[in-house]
């Protein structure tokens, strides 16, 4: 049996993507999830919270890059390689379905300015360029009556080998968050059936999410950690299947 569920995903990935594009650009065009409710749809369905500007733009953050490669597993996939694939899935994802995508990294880089005494700031300084990046589209996105998505692509790692699947944490800056965290929590199960991972609120330890006010998510997408989810998160298709998921998940 382990010979057939590892040839699963690549025979079920084409027509998952295919379902998942159909399905979800759908309910964007009707207005079923927040990223759909520009589409002419009202707001009386808007959440009692009081949010009401749909969601227009999503920025998409692969994190580390450069020098900093994140985690890396015992065969050497390195984290900041797979988050940026898995990010520009995800961006191909947005797209098809005509929703506006901002990337902060599209290359391996920090994004630390160079031109400023950076030593021993390095970190502290790319996640202030991204925070940056991400509070410019949300207030240009305001100005036009909408409201941006943030989406930070991760990958886990624990000293123990044997623990696995996705985990989605939310920024508590906007309640719709938690709506969009959840989503893509269930829908992580169509690739990780045994995953019994929760949505957490993230606190002062993710900087990101700590102070985006916007919708903010941060996923980590699995364990580096773990022989055989490394080894497939290796993979262009397991990590298309991953972007799918997620894509899913946020479009409601």
């Amino acid at each position: 049996m382990p010979t057939a569920r590892r040839f699963a995903v690549p025979l079920l990935v084409p027509l998952l993507v295919a379902v998942t594009l159909i399905l979800s650009t759908v309910a964007y065009l009707l207005g079923g999830s927040p990223l759909g409710r520009e589409r002419g749809v009202t707001y009386a369905d808007a959440p009692a919270d009081g949010r009401n500007s749909p969601i227009t733009v999503v920025v998409i953050d692969a994190g580390h890059g450069g020098e900093d490669g994140g985690a890396s597993s015992a065969s050497g996939v390195v984290e900041k390689n797979v988050n940026l694939s898995v990010a520009f899935a995800l961006r191909d994802l947005f797209e098809v379905a005509g929703i506006p995508v901002v990337m902060t990294r599209t290359e391996d880089v920090l994004l630390y300015d160079r031109n400023v005494d950076f030593q021993g700031r390095k970190k502290v300084l790319d996640l202030a360029a991204r925070r940056l990046i991400a509070e410019k589209v949300a207030q240009e996105a305001s100005e036009e009556g909408g409201a941006s998505l943030f989406i930070s692509i991760h990958m886990n790692a624990f000293p123990a080998p044997q623990y696995s699947g996705m985990q989605v944490w939310y920024g508590a800056g906007d309640p719709t968050s938690k709506e969009i965290a959840d989503g893509i929590q269930a829908a992580s199960l169509t690739l990780m059936p045994d995953n019994r991972r929760k949505t957490k609120v993230a606190g002062s330890n993710i900087y990101l999410l700590d102070h985006i006010k916007t919708p903010a998510v941060l996923v980590e997408c699995g364990f580096l950690s773990n022989p055989a989810e490394a080894e497939r998160l290796a993979t262009k298709t397991y990590q298309r299947a991953v972007a799918v998921a997620i894509f899913a998940g946020a479009m409601g």
